[in-house]
């Protein structure tokens, strides 16, 4: 494996588990010195430990994404942040009519404006140099919305909207923002989540492992490439959505029915 990241600071949130744990190994791997944040301290230090024994450096920093202050007490903890993975968030699945108004508040504090907060604390220092990547991790569902994940989706249509303006604003400035966006993943994410409840056609899009999505996330940071879609299967049906997106969410409803 290439050491690309030697010398570089990559900060990872939501790196306790899932595919933020394995992104914070994937750029470890590569080389880059971590700064890792998540609410669970026990799960950040054994993230940490694993780093470390890839011959990088490994920092925890307790962090809430939905507080403000802890963003910008993450960021100011890093001499240097060449690399910014937003990645912390988490989904509750429900219907509109019946989803509880402080879930989805709290997903979008943490999903959308822990992306925000974090970015605006480490902007500053990237402009100023001309330097650094924010790779944002949003998913399908801010591609296209799905049956029942309505308040998910909200926040992931949010995380890409801002992502895309940001990346205009900053073009030319030595400043680059990719996107990766991932279908269902096999994690505890949609242990909670509960992908049952997602319609039937969206659950045949196979699940892939974390370490796949970590691969794309280090891509990104190497490239700063627009965006990243995966599995193939998710990416060419995000390509029929956007090409023809009354024909997708028709043929959405219409396999989920014969599913479910």
């Amino acid at each position: 494996m290439s050491r690309k990241f030697s010398g570089k600071i990559a900060v990872v949130t939501g790196a306790s588990s899932g595919i933020g744990r394995a992104a914070a190994l994937e750029l470890a791997r590569r080389g880059a010195d971590l700064v890792i944040a998540a609410r669970r301290a026990a799960e950040l230090e054994s993230v940490a430990d694993a780093c470390r024994a890839l011959g990088v450096d490994c920092k925890v920093v307790v962090t809430d994404v939905t507080r403000r202050a802890d963003c910008e007490r993450l960021i100011a903890s890093v001499p240097r942040v060449d690399i910014l993975v937003n990645n912390a968030g988490f989904a509750i699945f429900d219907a509109i009519e019946s989803a509880k108004p402080d879930e989805l508040e709290a997903m979008m504090q943490t999903n959308y404006f822990g992306t925000v907060w974090c970015t605006q604390a480490v902007l500053p220092q990237m402009l100023a140099r001309r330097g650094g990547t924010i790779v944002n991790v949003a998913s399908i569902a801010g591609i296209m919305g799905y049956a029942r994940m309505g308040g998910y989706c909200a926040t992931k249509f949010a995380m890409i909207g801002f992502s895309e303006a940001l990346r205009d604003e900053v073009l030319g400035r030595g400043v680059r923002v990719a996107l990766v966006c991932p279908g269902t993943t096999e994690t505890e994410f949609f242990v909670k989540a509960e992908r049952g409840k997602m319609p039937g056609a969206s659950r045949l899009i196979l699940a892939v492992r974390p370490e796949k999505i970590a691969r794309a996330i280090a891509d990104a940071a190497g490239d700063g490439a627009y965006r990243r879609i995966l599995p193939l299967g998710a990416a060419a049906y995000m390509k029929l959505k956007e090409l023809f997106p009354r024909l997708a969410h028709l043929f959405m409803r219409r396999v989920s029915a014969m599913l479910e």
